[in-house]
């Protein structure tokens, strides 16, 4: 959920209708959602490789003491 879009919908709707409280919400919100926004880390690209066709990637992801592989095939 997009928490900036939300708040500003919420606050313009709040203030269209007179209501305070949901006009509050959505300002929250849309705070929230910028400062979640301008604190989380930059996207950053750890791998990248075109396969060929009949090519294949195995990716492990690991979450605590097992691991789940991914096939991907091209």
């Amino acid at each position: 959920m997009d928490l900036i879009w939300t708040g500003l919908r919420h606050l313009a709707g709040g203030a269209r209708r007179g209501n305070p409280a949901l006009a509050g919400l959505g300002a929250a919100l849309a705070a929230v959602g910028l400062i979640r926004r301008s604190t989380r880390p930059k996207r950053e690209l750890l791998y990248a490789r075109n396969l060929k066709k009949g090519e294949g990637l195995r990716i492990r992801l690991l979450d605590g003491d097992e691991g789940e592989d991914v096939e991907i095939t091209a």
